[in-house]
C-alpha cells in the first residue's frame, strides 16, 4: 500500500489507545476526539455529533470545553477511549491503557473499553504487564525474549 493508503486504513479501521493518552494539550476535548475524522471533513454538524456521541459514551459530557491539564488521568484517558472509537473501528489496538492509572480509574476504562468494544464489534488487542488486566481478556498471549511463551484462550 501507498502511505496515503496506510493513512487511510489506519483512520477508517483503526482505532489506537496510548498509555500516556498523546492528547493535544492546546485543543479541547471535543477538538481531540475530532482529531481522526479531520482529514475526511464531511459535515461538520455531523462530525461533531459524533464526537459528542463518543464523548457521552465515556461519560465526559460537562468536561467538553475542558484541556488535558484540566483532566485527571483516568478522564484523559477516557478522552483517548473516545478518540479511538470515533470512527467506529474494526480493530482497537490498546497500549498498556491502564498503566499510568489508579486501580479504581484503571477499573472504569477496562470496563468502557471492552463494553464499548463488545457492543460495536470491534476487535481488542491490548499489552499489558497487570495479571489482573490479563485475566479479563479472551485470549491471552505471553511472550517472553520475543518469543510466544504462552497461548492461553478461555477462562484462567
Amino acid at each position: 500500500m501507498t502511505e496515503n493508503g496506510l493513512a487511510d486504513m489506519r483512520r477508517e479501521s483503526m482505532g489506537f489507545v496510548f498509555q500516556n493518552y498523546h492528547l493535544i494539550p492546546t485543543l479541547t476535548v471535543c477538538e481531540n476526539v475530532l482529531l481522526p475524522l479531520l482529514p475526511t471533513a464531511s459535515g461538520a454538524l455531523e462530525l461533531l455529533r459524533r464526537a459528542l456521541q463518543c464523548i457521552e459514551r465515556v461519560g465526559l459530557e460537562k468536561r467538553i470545553h475542558h484541556l488535558p491539564s484540566e483532566l485527571s488521568g483516568g478522564e484523559q484517558q477516557r478522552v483517548g477511549l473516545a478518540r479511538a472509537l470515533i470512527n467506529t473501528p474494526k480493530l482497537i489496538l490498546a497500549d498498556e491503557p491502564t498503566g499510568n492509572l489508579d486501580a479504581d480509574s484503571a477499573a472504569i476504562i477496562l470496563g468502557l473499553l471492552f463494553d464499548l468494544a463488545s457492543k460495536s464489534g470491534s476487535t481488542v488487542v491490548l499489552t499489558t504487564h497487570d495479571p489482573a488486566v490479563a485475566e479479563r481478556c479472551v485470549r491471552r498471549i505471553h511472550i517472553e525474549a520475543g518469543r510466544i511463551a504462552q497461548d492461553h484462550t478461555g477462562p484462567q
